[in-house]
């Protein structure tokens, strides 16, 4: 079903397409991550919300379906565009309203945003100097992750934390550098994805897994014909639809462990435990780290939960591994 057609579930939740793209036919795009609580206000009761907003910012917004969460998080992708910069400014505005109202007054308010990397770039400014002033002028924590992909227009995820006018001042900042880059002929396709085209498989997988036997076979037709696929994800899906009810959803549980390298924990459980917190949140296991008696150099890593989550999470953890060992290398040879 594609973003910005009149359909009754558009007008409700304005849902993308399940290939991992939504429709543009404006010039200025603006995308942003929203957890379950964050979308539901943004749509609002039989989609109220969405739609004051759409008519107020004359902005077309699309919300990617319910379980369609961008890869490795549990927020649905949010794809706002309209013809003006200053419209999506008025729309980031009305969505930091939404943030505040999903968060129950709980702390320091987040929000995720989705810049191309291009954009990062001038975000950060020369030698950091952009997101410093920022920094200091807003009293906000913004970090920026690492790009899915090479080339101007990769995604990359950058985070904010901190009180409403932070986030509002910070969005509009981010909002200039994406829609300076509006006339790039990268930009259109980038502006299109709700998933990175190189981690659609592996996000795919890890959230059928979690949702169990019924969410591997629907990802069993989803792969067909699906580029990224690859042999060993294949075996793994025909595998676990081939196992009985009774295996999948066994109400004990099961745990799988690993060793890993303690120079690397500090990578894989992410600042304040955000790492495993999200994978925790997406797959619904619990994930510790333990000492290993007279072992320095090592910790246990333990998952526990239904056999397809703990699979689905042992695989986002691996991923993270790997991600963080090759950042560490990669410092190492630049010092």
């Amino acid at each position: 079903m594609k973003g910005g057609s009149d359909s009754v579930a558009n007008r409700r939740g304005g849902a993308g397409k399940r290939s991992g793209t939504t429709s543009i036919s404006m010039p200025c795009v603006f995308k942003f991550l929203a957890p379950e609580a964050l979308a539901a206000a943004i749509i609002g009761k039989g989609g109220a919300a969405i739609a004051a907003m759409r008519e107020s910012c004359q902005a077309k917004i699309t919300v990617t379906e319910y379980g369609d969460w961008y890869p490795q998080t549990d927020g649905r992708v949010v794809t706002g565009q309209a013809n003006t910069e200053e419209a999506l400014n008025d729309l980031a505005k009305q969505v930091v309203a939404k943030v505040v109202e999903s968060a129950n007054g709980e702390g320091e308010l987040k929000f995720r945003v989705l810049l191309p990397r291009s954009a990062v770039g001038g975000f950060i400014g020369k030698g950091g100097a952009n997101i410093k002033q920022l920094r200091e002028a807003t009293g906000a924590k913004i970090s920026t992750g690492d790009p899915t992909g090479a080339g101007p227009g990769a995604e990359q995820l950058v985070s904010v934390q901190g009180t409403a006018e932070g986030l509002e001042t910070v969005l509009i900042e981010v909002n200039k550098q994406v829609q300076s880059l509006n006339g790039e002929p990268w930009f259109a396709a980038w502006a299109a994805t709700t998933v990175p085209q190189n981690q659609l498989a592996a996000g795919n997988l890890a959230g059928a897994l979690a949702a169990g036997s019924a969410g591997s076979a629907q990802l069993g037709a989803s792969m067909q014909g699906n580029p990224y696929a690859s042999p060993s994800i294949d075996t793994m899906v025909r595998v676990a639809n081939g196992l009985p009810p009774y295996v999948m959803e066994d109400s004990r549980g099961f745990a799988l462990s690993c060793v890993v390298p303690n120079r690397l924990v500090g990578g894989l459980i992410g600042r304040g435990g955000a790492g495993t917190k999200e994978i925790q949140q997406l797959t619904g296991t619990k994930i510790g780290i333990r000492e290993i008696p007279d072992d320095p150099d090592s910790r246990s890593l333990n998952i526990t939960g239904p056999l397809c989550s703990t699979c689905a999470a042992y695989m986002l953890m691996m991923k993270r591994y790997l991600d963080v060992e090759s950042q560490t290398l990669a410092s190492r040879g630049q010092s």
